[in-house]
């Protein structure tokens, strides 16, 4: 057990061989992706505590919602833009739909 320990701290001490580009967007993600949890949870504060507080003739959860879920979507979007744009780069060219093309038969 003592050497699995070992090999995995000599691992965490091995380079890893990621661009700037990949390190940058690892962060952003990041960063993304705890906003849109903090945004979730104050979505479901904010619906729960202030029912009775009214904007423009709206109760103010309602405008968390009409807010909230267009934004955690968006986030959510930029996200799995982020990483197609990354994984494009990585590879070289881009999937599509076709994996394997029908050839012509000889």
């Amino acid at each position: 057990m003592a050497s699995r320990i070992q090999e995995r701290i000599a691992a965490l001490d091995a380079p890893d061989h990621k661009s700037d580009e990949e390190e940058i967007w690892s962060l952003i993600r990041f960063s993304l992706v705890v906003v849109r949890v903090i945004l979730f949870v104050a979505i479901i504060v904010v619906s729960e505590v202030m029912e009775s507080v009214f904007i423009y003739n709206l109760s103010a959860s309602l405008w968390a919602l009409i807010i909230g879920i267009p934004l955690f979507v968006l986030i959510s979007m930029g996200i799995l833009f982020g990483d197609r744009v990354m994984k494009h780069e990585e590879t070289g060219f881009v999937e599509t739909a076709v994996l394997r093309p029908i050839r012509e038969r000889l």
